[in-house]
């Protein structure tokens, strides 16, 4: 859970158990039926388990379009401290794509370069609908709150992922962790610029500050990727409480071993027990081709 960059070092809201869009409830892994190409778990704790509210939101889910493609929707939010109601913000995120995409799923017949664009677009469409959404709620400087997201939308061999703030998507591949969002914070930035290293950014006393999220401005800055997947492939979407507690070599070390989504997320929520944020993740695998 970050800070916006206008808002400085304001102090850190609470934090509420949320599941699936669940608003209360236990850690509880969750694994996709075999009904599609995907398996997926997915994972959310609050700091404070029972005592205040979880500023994160996930929700994962696949099936198959009308003519039988598979997809799957991915979404990890987290609500930005020291603003009014960031859980709040970061469930009107969740709301926002899980109603847009219901709709855009049985209308999918075909898996080609005008379908993914298309699917791009509609993705950018709801995520700002989601910024629209967020802003109508609030009615007055005291009102104001804000999310970050991360979103990952699969469809078949295929991937488009969005992010704004610093909650991250990794690809796993090969034994190789890529991060393919980029961090929309100041010491991000300040990496960036080579004013410092991406080492002295995980200790840095403005490492939780935001330079954009969901909710702050009329116009967020967004950003869009494309990928092919490939059999084998792993998508790690976490919150900056995993990534924050763990390292990138860390969690290769964790994936390089790991035996499936179910498997690996209860080993990388206790791996992270350390933290001092709340902790959410979504871990997503494209399967071997049965030999």
């Amino acid at each position: 859970m970050g800070v916006l960059l206008e808002i400085h070092l304001a102090e850190k809201a609470g934090w509420r158990t949320r599941l699936f869009g669940i608003k209360h409830g236990r850690f509880t892994p969750h694994m996709a039926q075999d009904n599609t190409h995907l398996l997926f778990a997915a994972a959310t704790e609050a700091k404070h388990p029972g005592q205040a509210p979880n500023q994160d939101a996930v929700w994962a889910i696949s099936g198959k379009t009308g003519s039988g493609i598979a997809y799957g929707l991915f979404i990890v939010a987290d609500g930005v401290g020291g603003l009014k109601d960031g859980s709040r913000a970061s469930q009107t995120i969740i709301d926002t794509l899980t109603a847009h995409f219901s709709k855009i799923w049985p209308v999918i017949t075909a898996v080609s370069d005008k379908t993914i664009t298309r699917l791009r677009q509609q993705l950018k469409n709801a995520i700002f609908l989601a910024n629209e959404n967020i802003q109508a709620m609030t009615h007055t400087k005291d009102d104001r709150m804000a999310s970050t997201i991360t979103c990952a939308i699969v469809l078949d061999q295929v991937v488009i992922v969005a992010n704004a703030g610093d909650s991250r998507t990794y690809l796993f591949r090969q034994n190789h962790l890529e991060q393919i969002t980029q961090d929309h914070s100041l010491v991000a930035w300040l990496v960036r610029q080579e004013q410092i290293t991406a080492e002295q950014a995980l200790t840095h006393p403005y490492r939780n500050v935001l330079t954009h999220a969901l909710g702050a401005t009329d116009k967020p800055q967004l950003d869009l990727f494309t990928q092919r997947l490939f059999p084998g492939d792993w998508l790690l979407l976490c919150s900056d409480g995993i990534w924050g507690t763990l390292a990138d070599e860390m969690l290769a070390g964790f994936l390089q071993t790991a035996v499936s989504p179910q498997q690996l997320a209860p080993v990388l929520m206790q791996a992270a027990q350390d933290h001092t944020d709340d902790l959410s993740l979504i871990l997503v695998q494209i399967p071997l081709a049965a030999s």
